[in-house]
Parts: structure tokens; sequence; C-alpha cells
């Protein structure tokens, strides 16, 4: 039961997550039966979500909410706010390829520079989103979980979790420097922590920090 909302909600869709509604759904946090739920006019957005699209797209709500389109200037300033990240074509912690650029990117999600680096104090342009593979990083990261990596920061003086490439491949690590070595620390304790340390650190580089995490509820 298509509705004048629910095709302006479409548009949405389309506009960020190229029409896909369980990609849009792991970008907003939202679970795909949900957002297939508002697209059919079977159900309408909270107030919460309403304002967390906005934070997230500078979306028109007025527009969104009764179908009277903004200005052109203001529409052209909210394009130029936006930031097209692409999702990369591997997966962290089970050994598929380094980011490096040249992988295939399977989908572009257009995010909020306000947002960025407001809520997320990232001021780069150098973002991919990669999805997570494994349990090693539980309960901070889950199987399946999306994550969005800035790409700029390879130098894990700041602790935090980053991206890391091995010779197993790419794997989602907590790091924490240390005065003579870098600590990868899995959060789930039943995975062993390890080192880099200056003997082995050519085979141990850091692709990027994961600033934001999204998953279906």
């Amino acid at each position: 039961m298509s509705t004048a909302f629910s095709r302006r909600f479409i548009t949405l869709v389309e506009q960020f997550a190229g029409g896909n509604k369980r990609q849009f759904a792991e970008l907003t946090g939202k679970s795909p039966s949900h957002i297939y739920r508002i697209c059919q006019g079977l159900g309408r957005p909270s107030m919460v979500y309403l304002e967390h699209l906005y934070s997230l797209f500078s979306i028109d709500l007025n527009w969104l909410l009764t179908g009277e389109q903004a200005s052109e200037s203001h529409h052209q300033h909210s394009q130029d706010d936006l930031l097209v990240v692409p999702k990369l074509d591997v997966e962290a912690s089970a050994g598929f390829g380094a980011v490096n650029g040249g992988e295939e990117i399977t989908e572009q999600f257009a995010l909020n520079k306000r947002w960025l680096q407001s809520q997320l104090g990232v001021h780069s342009e150098r973002l991919a989103f990669v999805s997570v593979r494994g349990d090693s990083m539980l309960p901070t990261l889950q199987h399946g979980d999306m994550v969005l990596v800035d790409m700029s920061q390879q130098n894990p003086s700041k602790s935090g979790v980053y991206i890391i490439q091995t010779q197993d491949g790419l794997m989602a690590k907590r790091l924490q420097q240390k005065s003579d070595h870098i600590a990868v620390i899995s959060d789930n304790d039943e995975y062993p922590s390890w080192q880099i340390t200056s003997d082995n650190a050519e085979q141990h580089g850091v692709a990027g920090r994961i600033v934001w995490c999204g998953r279906s509820l």
C-alpha cells in the first residue's frame, strides 16, 4: 500500500543507498523489515529516527513529511555538504586482501560532512566502509557489522579499534601504542593478544581507524 510519504522515503533509499533497503537499514541502524514496512506504506518512522536521518544526511524533513520541496539554493547547499563514501568488497578479520584503493566498490553511501566532523571527529575524506567477519572483537564488533574506516588515521598513537593488514589478511583489532611495541588486542577474551614490534612491523600495516559501526537490529 504505497503512500506519498513512502514514495518520498524510497527516494531517500535510492539517493543514499542506491535503492538497497538492507544497506540503508544497516547504515541508519534499523532492521531491514522496518525499512521495508516504511517503503510499503505500512509504517512511519519515529521522530527519533527522523532526527537521526537528518543528522546523517541533512535531509529536508519538511519535504519528507509534507512533500513541499525546499528551495534550489538550500538543496544545492545540502548536496555540497555530503561526502560519498564507498563500500569495498573486502572483509576484516578473515583474510580478504588489503584496503589499498584497488578493491571493487560494491556500493556507495552519502554522509553528512558536518555529522562526520561533529559526531565522529573525522575531517578526512579518505573513508571507506568494510564488513566485519568473525567474533574476535565481541562485544564491540559483531559478525556482519559494517564499519566506517578513516584511512587517514594510520598511526595508532590514539588508542582505538583499527583495521590492520597481516599476512593472513585484514583484521579488526584494538591497538594500544606502548613505548617499544604496539599491543594488538582482541576484545573477546577467547582470542589471544599479541604485539607488533620492530621485528615484525613490515608484515603488519595499519590501514585505518574504525570510527563508526552499523548493524541491523
